[in-house]
């Protein structure tokens, strides 16, 4: 049987660069533009005061602002060079040549990982992309399209595959895909969410799953692909399944 070791070595080697790019061109272009403002306070950063402290405490600040915002800028305009992959089975035996939506979905889960796990000063990644103007770009452009807001990032592996309607609460840690893998198949099929959807911590959410208005998905469960959750439903477990069917004032969060 063909070793698959290589191809995956040198999808890790394109995700290690393409981090490596974002990361550094954020900060080449932050840096250079401090520069040109004038930003950088002119007091030696060894010998402070508090007045002097102060303003460097502040113009840092500022520098983390920017670059979060020209870092998830580089994710918008990354994305924007990557095909979007269609829906569909696609072959993956090993030894074949890998089908091109796979290749494409390969770039853009490297994208998403520099997303979801920005490193130092990226950390405001997370409130940079979930509020106005980015989130609007981010929304349209890069996914999941969402009409909610989340106070922690879901993880959302194949955004450009994921639709979440509003008033949608998603636990801590839960994670959407917009596909699965079966034997030397891989599978790309959307996934929907719809309106007033309670999604508990931890839950597991495979390609092709419809949850439907007002259904609650308990903490922990696995829901596995092609499942359809009727309006109002609640079901949990692994794999999830229905317990019973709320009405509309019990549809909160179990």
């Amino acid at each position: 049987m063909p070793d698959i070791r290589s191809g995956l070595r040198l999808a890790l080697l394109a995700d290690a660069l393409i981090r490596l790019f974002i990361w550094s061109n954020a900060f080449i272009v932050t840096a250079s533009a401090f520069t040109r403002l004038g930003l950088w306070p002119q007091s030696d950063p060894l010998r402070m005061t508090w007045d002097t402290a102060g303003l460097w405490g502040m113009r840092l600040s500022l520098f983390a602002v920017i670059y979060n915002l020209v870092y998830v800028a580089h994710l918008i305009v990354l994305r924007l060079l990557i095909p979007t992959p269609r829906e569909g089975r696609y072959s993956v035996k090993p030894g074949q040549r890998p089908p091109m939506p796979v290749v494409w979905s390969c770039f853009i889960g490297a994208l998403t990982k520099a997303r979801l796990d920005p490193p130092f000063p990226a950390f405001l990644v997370l409130h940079v992309a979930n509020l106005p103007p980015m989130c609007w770009l981010m929304n349209r452009l890069f996914g999941p399209r969402s009409q909610s807001c989340f106070y922690t990032e879901p993880y959302v592996l194949d955004p450009h595959l994921v639709e979440i309607g509003r008033n949608v609460v998603l636990g801590f840690n839960a994670t959407l895909a917009g596909h699965y893998v079966e034997r030397d198949v891989v599978v790309y099929k959307r996934t929907i969410i719809e309106d007033n959807v309670v999604v508990g911590g931890d839950v597991k959410i495979l390609g092709g799953v419809h949850v439907k208005c007002g259904a609650v998905i308990g903490a922990g469960s696995v829901l596995l692909p092609n499942t359809i959750v009727g309006e109002n439903e609640f079901w949990w477990g692994v794999p999830a399944r229905k317990f019973r069917t709320l009405g509309p004032a019990e549809a909160t969060a179990p």
